[in-house]
């Protein structure tokens, strides 16, 4: 399975061809989908990528951090690196994969919400998040999907009661250590039958 669509091999090429710039695609990681670093001048940039991702979260997480490679070129820091000048780039960037017709007209709508209003993290966007999801090789359930009082495990192997909501995330009890966190609705879990 191809990392990305076909029809924007191009286009990511003509964004990166003009920088000194390392592009690695790493093993899967909890705590990021794509990172953007620059050690030196001297060194070339890298821009890392998970490699589970499908092949739309993929591109859109390379856009991301191509933003940041452009902000960076432009304002030679890494200071509020998403910050008014990287949403511009980062809007523009994904305006152009759309045209290419790189992703299916069902996620049209959640990614022109998104340019509208470029989060930090594409995984931050509600909306765009479950649009992608479908797109998944094994979708995992979300809490949201579970109902009150349900048990779960997260990713780290915690242990959860699903509590009431509040707002975006569940007040959810640990059931180790009896401490209550607030768990995220679109927080990927593992539903466990009660003991």
């Amino acid at each position: 399975m191809p990392y990305m669509p076909e029809e924007a091999i191009n286009l990511v090429y003509s964004w990166l061809e003009p920088h000194n710039i390392r592009l690695k695609i790493t093993k899967p990681r909890r705590s990021k989908l794509g990172d953007f670093r620059v050690k030196s001048r001297k060194e070339p940039a890298i821009i890392s990528v998970n490699g589970n991702l499908n092949p739309f979260s993929f591109l859109i997480t390379l856009t991301h951090e191509v933003a940041h490679l452009k902000d960076f070129d432009e304002r030679k820091t890494l200071r509020e690196a998403h910050g008014a000048n990287w949403k511009r780039i980062y809007s523009n960037l994904l305006a152009e994969v759309i045209n290419t017709g790189a992703f299916p007209n069902e996620l049209h709508p959640a990614l022109q919400r998104h340019i509208n209003n470029p989060k930090a993290a594409s995984c931050s966007d509600a909306v765009l998040l479950d649009a992608l999801r479908q797109y998944d090789d094994e979708p995992k359930a979300r809490l949201k999907e579970l109902e009150d009082g349900a048990q779960f495990l997260l990713t780290n192997g915690m242990r959860f009661e699903r509590g009431e909501l509040k707002r975006t995330r569940y007040k959810c009890q640990e059931l180790n250590s009896k401490k209550w966190y607030l768990v995220h609705g679109l927080a990927e879990v593992i539903k466990v039958d009660m003991d």
